[in-house]
C-alpha cells in the first residue's frame, strides 16, 4: 500500500521514515538524523534519474548520521555527499574512508560485519551482505548493511542478493522495520548481486521483520525490468504470502511513522 501520510514543510516529526528515492533514507530517531546511502543528483555517469528526489537542503542539513553500505556510484555519490555538514558522524565499510577524510568528515568510522559503534545514543551494527566491491579497482572495499538500535531496531540492508545471512540477523535482532532492495534484477539477479521481489518477500519472514519498506526501485534504469515492475511484483507477492499489510510503499518525499510498527 502507499503511505498516505505526507512530510511537513516546516519542521521535521519524531521517530519516522523519509524516502528520498533509490536507496537514500532519512531516519529520523531520538536525537539523530541518519542519513542512508546518499544519492540525491540528477544522473549516475549518463544514466539520468527517473524520478524528483525526495529530500530538500533544509533536511540534509539536520543529517549527523551518514551509513554507507559499499561504494557503488549509486550509493556513494560525492556530489551529495558535499551537501552535508562536516560535523556528522560517518559509518563506511573497509576502504571507504578516504572519500569522507577528503571532504573535511572529523568522525568517519569503519566496521567491518558485525563490528559495532554507538552513536547519538544508539548502537549501529554492521551486518553482512551479498554482493561485490565497486568504484576504484584499486582499492578494495567492503560491502554491509546496518542494523539501527534505537527506540526502534531498523535494518538497512543496503544493495545485496538473497542469501542465508537473513536467517542470522533475523535470530539476533528483533527488527520492527526492514529497508530492503528491490529493483535492478534483471539480469543482476542471477548472479546473486540483487534480490527479486519474491525474494524480498522471503528475506522479510527469514527476518521476522514487522515492516517492510522496499528500496533502490524507480530512481535509475540500472537494468532490464520497468521501472514500475519491482513494486508491482512485490505488492503481488506479499499479498500472497498474507503479508500484504506489512509493507508500505513509499514515493520520494513520503514519510512513514515508526510508532505504526
Amino acid at each position: 500500500m502507499h503511505a498516505g501520510a505526507r512530510q511537513r514543510e516546516h519542521g521535521f516529526m519524531e521517530q519516522q521514515v523519509i524516502y528520498g528515492g533509490h536507496s537514500t533514507v532519512l531516519i529520523q530517531m531520538g536525537n539523530a538524523a541518519i542519513l542512508t546511502d546518499p544519492n540525491l543528483s540528477t544522473r549516475i555517469w549518463t544514466i539520468r534519474r527517473q524520478s524528483k528526489p525526495g529530500l530538500t537542503q533544509a533536511q540534509l542539513d539536520t543529517v549527523n548520521l551518514v551509513l554507507i553500505s559499499h561504494g557503488h556510484y549509486d550509493h556513494l555519490d560525492l556530489r551529495t555527499v558535499q551537501r552535508l555538514k562536516r560535523d556528522a558522524v560517518v559509518v563506511v565499510p573497509r576502504g571507504l574512508g578516504r572519500y569522507f577524510h577528503r571532504y573535511g568528515f572529523r568522525d568517519v568510522r569503519t566496521l567491518a560485519w558485525w563490528e559495532q559503534t554507538t552513536v547519538h545514543g544508539m548502537r549501529i551494527v554492521a551486518v553482512p551482505a551479498k554482493h561485490f566491491q565497486g568504484r576504484n579497482p584499486l582499492v578494495k572495499s567492503q560491502y554491509q548493511g546496518y542494523v539501527i538500535d534505537g527506540t526502534y531496531q531498523v535494518y538497512f540492508a543496503g544493495d545485496t542478493g538473497w542469501f542465508d545471512g537473513f536467517r542470522d540477523i533475523g535470530s539476533i535482532f528483533r527488527l520492527d522495520l526492514a529497508l530492503l532492495p528491490i529493483g535492478a534484477y534483471k539480469p543482476w539477479s542471477a548472479f546473486g548481486h540483487h534480490m527479486t521481489p519474491e525474494n524480498c518477500v522471503q528475506a522479510m519472514r527469514e527476518l521476522k521483520a514487522k515492516h517492510l519498506i522496499p528500496i533502490h526501485w524507480g530512481a535509475f534504469r540500472l537494468s532490464l525490468e520497468p521501472l514500475d515492475e519491482p513494486v508491482k511484483r512485490l505488492q503481488q507477492s506479499a499479498r500472497r504470502a498474507g503479508i500484504g499489510a506489512c509493507v508500505t510503499v513509499l514515493e520520494p518525499g513520503q514519510l512513514f511513522p515508526l510508532h505504526t510498527v
